[in-house]
Protein backbone atom coordinates (compact mmCIF):
# COMPACT_ATOMS: atom_id res chain seq x y z
CA UNK A 1 0.00 0.00 0.00
CA UNK A 2 2.76 2.46 0.92
CA UNK A 3 4.74 1.91 -2.28
CA UNK A 4 1.61 2.38 -4.39
CA UNK A 5 0.93 5.66 -2.60
CA UNK A 6 4.42 7.04 -3.21
CA UNK A 7 4.42 5.78 -6.81
CA UNK A 8 1.08 7.52 -7.43
CA UNK A 9 2.41 10.76 -5.95
CA UNK A 10 5.52 10.54 -8.09
CA UNK A 11 3.40 9.98 -11.21
CA UNK A 12 1.33 13.01 -10.21
CA UNK A 13 4.48 15.12 -9.94
CA UNK A 14 5.57 14.03 -13.42
CA UNK A 15 2.15 14.81 -14.89
CA UNK A 16 2.16 18.29 -13.34
CA UNK A 17 5.69 18.99 -14.57
CA UNK A 18 4.83 17.95 -18.13
CA UNK A 19 1.50 19.73 -18.54
CA UNK A 20 1.41 22.19 -21.41
CA UNK A 21 -2.27 23.13 -21.61
CA UNK A 22 -4.12 26.30 -20.73
CA UNK A 23 -3.71 27.42 -17.12
CA UNK A 24 -7.31 26.69 -16.13
CA UNK A 25 -7.16 23.27 -17.75
CA UNK A 26 -3.97 22.48 -15.83
CA UNK A 27 -5.57 23.54 -12.55
CA UNK A 28 -8.55 21.29 -13.24
CA UNK A 29 -6.31 18.35 -14.11
CA UNK A 30 -4.16 18.84 -11.02
CA UNK A 31 -7.23 19.13 -8.82
CA UNK A 32 -8.71 15.95 -10.30
CA UNK A 33 -5.47 14.10 -9.61
CA UNK A 34 -5.34 15.40 -6.02
CA UNK A 35 -8.96 14.44 -5.44
CA UNK A 36 -8.14 10.94 -6.64
CA UNK A 37 -5.32 10.71 -4.09
CA UNK A 38 -7.78 11.86 -1.43
CA UNK A 39 -10.36 9.27 -2.40
CA UNK A 40 -7.88 6.42 -2.62
CA UNK A 41 -5.84 7.12 0.49
CA UNK A 42 -7.72 9.41 2.90
CA UNK A 43 -8.50 6.65 5.41
CA UNK A 44 -5.62 4.34 4.61
CA UNK A 45 -2.95 5.78 6.89
CA UNK A 46 -2.92 5.96 10.66
CA UNK A 47 -0.84 8.89 11.99
CA UNK A 48 0.75 6.62 14.60
CA UNK A 49 1.93 3.99 12.12
CA UNK A 50 2.32 5.99 8.89
CA UNK A 51 2.87 9.59 9.90
CA UNK A 52 4.56 10.76 6.69
CA UNK A 53 1.84 9.31 4.48
CA UNK A 54 -0.88 10.67 6.78
CA UNK A 55 0.62 14.18 6.57
CA UNK A 56 1.02 13.94 2.79
CA UNK A 57 -2.66 13.05 2.36
CA UNK A 58 -3.70 15.92 4.67
CA UNK A 59 -1.53 18.33 2.64
CA UNK A 60 -3.04 17.09 -0.61
CA UNK A 61 -6.54 17.54 0.78
CA UNK A 62 -5.75 21.11 1.90
CA UNK A 63 -4.29 22.01 -1.49
CA UNK A 64 -7.27 20.50 -3.29
CA UNK A 65 -9.70 22.49 -1.17
CA UNK A 66 -7.70 25.70 -1.72
CA UNK A 67 -7.80 25.17 -5.52
CA UNK A 68 -11.60 24.86 -5.40
CA UNK A 69 -12.00 28.26 -3.74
Amino acid sequence: MHNNFWDYLYETIELIENMANEKQDIIEQVNARLETVELLYERQFDPVDSYEEFVAVKLIKAISQAIKR
